[in-house]
């Protein structure tokens, strides 16, 4: 097979074409990238439940059955804490240390008493098979690495209590897996005070928290924190807020984002208007941002996944700087999420235009300056006084119809009005481009928004990921650029789901080469989901998996990590980007170009690319992954280390005027060819 590569024919392509979409699905925060182990830190645990709503249901009778549900919330304060000994544990709430954080837990004890918290170990599900197969409840899930630090801080008030404060990890046996945290008692007093204190891991395993109390008295308790001494952003200024699990993060980085979209997807959106994400209740100093039921805890059979905000948007942007990733906020658009929830607000309700002013705000929190904007000062207040230099907004996550479109006309010109560099992405619903119901949701928005970026997202199977490689060649380069927000080549509402597996990679890979084909409109990717906790899934296909102490990568990952590392912003045609079940990309950014060739057939196939133009050195580098098992998977449980049976393999290649080499059978290699 001779491929050809015209170097006298390229164009400009995205450059910032890869990125990643971070949201807390699946306990992709807490539970996974907040540092701190301790589920319920604050007392702030609510159950939600959902009542038919007959109203509804007589006059939307052809709608989602979710839809005619009403949310209703019930605290549940000490849910995940145990108190056992000499003691008893109840809540209060009388001068609590935030108005944002009324509960705080008030303890009596006369001798030995014992709390325990078993952290994060996504309890059970509400389906038996799917997406939502869970069964951690009564399993502890704090996880230390021997030798390792950890911290342990909390807010303590003392009423009345004379005596010693310890806190550990025990085993399953009560064995203890770490030293013991001596934790100073302040004297009695009317002021909340933080105290640290911190511990060492003698063994490696998982276990529960536990605080010791040995003497007499009552103490009031909130604000709990156990993570490990080394995380992400430890001695940099600007770090003061929520802390970041550091494996997690370099595996973030490994991709080379160059964008970061956040905090959602559903979200955004919410369950319910009252339970969509607000921006300015997760910034500010943690003991006052205010916890909210997680829209994602409607899998849970008690639905009291926790949505602390104690990573919030200060952390996000953070996140992004580090990443050298741009950010990517997404607000609401005055809608619930319309698959749930028919709730909505639009221009004359003042809660419309509370939303519209949170965008504004948004941005003066990014961009602004501290001197005259109290928003930027919070920003500087909190560590980083220079701006975040936000060039994008999203509003609206899926939305759709003419509602949606009016509200995102009023907010798109309230921004365009006052920062008119300030790029907006439009929410394409949930079908992508030649999808049934594409073009009438797409036939409000044509023509009103020139310059926005459409935001599409799908689900499929690898089969139709693979037929699909070239969706955006016939797609008028007249319209809107695209935004490709959320895809996976998998299809998460099917109960018959599978996890990530080789064939799913294979198909992303041969369908990114046609998105690379097309970055002239195509200009930003994201794959999702991107995080999920082991034992704590909504989604099965998920870039990264994680358990209290190890992570494991996809072969979706490697794909990933692959194309984003070897991209250059000019694209080179070929005169067969598909040909005899290889798919070809070329792009090159001046002194290397960048291959890629996807093999989706099951034998061997010689491969030569020549260039038309340039001409290539002497040796390439490249990666390859390859796995003549299509079911096979990387594997990773509640507990123990990972299992890689897919991991990619990198090495050299000799050239001789053509780049010329046998692609394996269901492979997908990569690779970095220097020019002249």
């Amino acid at each position: 097979m001779l491929i050809k590569a015209d170097f006298n024919a390229k164009k400009a392509i995205s450059p910032r074409f890869y990125g990643i979409f971070f949201e807390d699905i699946n306990f992709s925060i807490d539970g996974g990238m907040n540092n701190n182990q301790i589920i319920n830190k604050s007392l702030a645990a609510t159950r939600t439940d959902f009542k038919k709503n007959f109203a509804y249901l007589y006059t939307e009778i052809f709608h989602a059955r979710r839809r005619y549900r009403t949310r209703v919330e019930r605290a549940e304060p000490l849910k995940y804490w145990e108190m056992t000994g000499a003691g008893e544990l109840d809540c209060a709430s009388d001068a609590p240390i935030a108005p944002e954080n009324p509960l705080y837990m008030e303890i009596s004890v006369e001798g030995k008493a014992f709390l325990r918290n078993k952290g994060y170990n996504g309890g059970d599900s509400t389906e038996k098979k799917g997406r939502y197969l869970r069964r951690n409840s009564g399993k502890p899930a704090v996880g230390v690495a021997e030798g390792a630090g950890y911290d342990v801080s909390v807010f303590i008030r003392n009423a009345n209590f004379t005596g010693t404060l310890s806190c550990y990890v025990e085993g399953a046996s009560g064995e203890a897996l770490t030293t013991e945290a001596e934790v100073r008692i302040t004297s009695s007093g009317s002021e909340w005070t933080k105290v640290t204190a911190s511990c060492r891991a003698l063994k490696t395993g998982i276990g529960t928290f536990v605080a010791r109390f040995e003497g007499n008295g009552t103490l009031n308790l909130t604000e709990w924190y156990f993570g490990a001494s080394e995380y992400w952003g430890k001695g940099d200024a600007k770090w003061t807020g929520g802390r970041l699990r550091k494996d997690l993060v370099e595996a973030l980085r490994e991709l080379k984002p160059k964008f970061m979209r956040f905090p959602g997807g559903c979200l955004v959106e919410g369950c319910s208007l009252d339970n969509s994400y607000d921006w300015k209740l997760t910034v500010g100093p943690v003991e006052r941002r205010k916890a909210k039921f997680n829209l994602w805890g409607e899998a849970q059979r008690d639905r009291t996944y926790i949505q602390s905000n104690e990573i919030g948007f200060y952390e996000y942007f953070l996140l992004s700087e580090d990443l050298g990733a741009e950010p990517l906020p997404i607000l609401n658009a005055g809608l619930a999420c319309q698959g749930r929830c028919f709730e909505t607000v639009t221009e004359g309700d003042a809660e419309f235009e509370r939303r519209k002013q949170n965008v504004l705000d948004l941005i003066e929190y990014a961009n602004g300056d501290p001197a005259t904007s109290k928003w930027a000062k919070l920003r500087a207040d909190s560590g980083h006084p220079a701006p975040f230099n936000l060039k994008m907004i999203g509003i609206g996550n899926e939305n759709f119809g003419e509602l949606y479109n009016k509200n995102f006309d009023i907010m798109a010109k309230a921004v365009k009005d006052k920062y008119p560099e300030i790029e907006i992405v439009w929410s394409a619903g949930f079908d992508c481009y030649k999808h049934k119901n594409y073009e009438n949701t797409r036939s409000y928005f044509d023509g009103k928004h020139p310059d926005a970026i459409v935001d599409d997202h799908f689900y499929r199977t690898p089969q139709w990921t693979i037929e699909n490689a070239g969706l955006y060649d016939d797609y008028p380069r007249s319209r809107n650029r695209i935004f490709l927000g959320e895809y996976a080549a998998n299809e998460p509402w099917n109960s018959e789901v599978l996890w990530n597996n080789y064939y799913s990679a294979l198909a992303e890979a041969a369908f990114l080469t046609g998105l690379e084909r097309n970055a002239d409109i195509v200009v930003m990717s994201s794959y999702a989901p991107l995080f999920s906790r082991v034992g704590g899934e909504q989604w099965k296909h998920n870039l990264i998996n994680y358990n209290s102490l190890y992570l494991m990568k996809t072969a979706n990952y490697f794909v990933q990590q692959c194309f984003s590392a070897n991209y250059g912003a000019e694209y080179v045609p070929v005169d067969a980007a598909v040909k005899d079940g290889v798919y070809t990309s070329v792009t090159t950014d001046g002194k290397y170009a960048y291959v890629k060739a996807v093999n989706v057939n099951r034998a061997e196939m010689n491969y030569a690319l020549e260039p038309v133009g340039a001409a290539f050195g002497e040796k390439a580098k490249y990666t390859i992954l390859q796995c003549d098992d299509d079911e096979a998977r990387n594997e990773l449980g509640y507990t123990g280390e990972p299992v890689y049976k897919i991991a990619p393999i990198t090495a050299q290649a000799e050239i001789s005027g053509a780049l010329e080499t046998t692609l394996p059978a269901r492979s997908v290699c990569v690779f970095r060819v220097p020019l002249g």
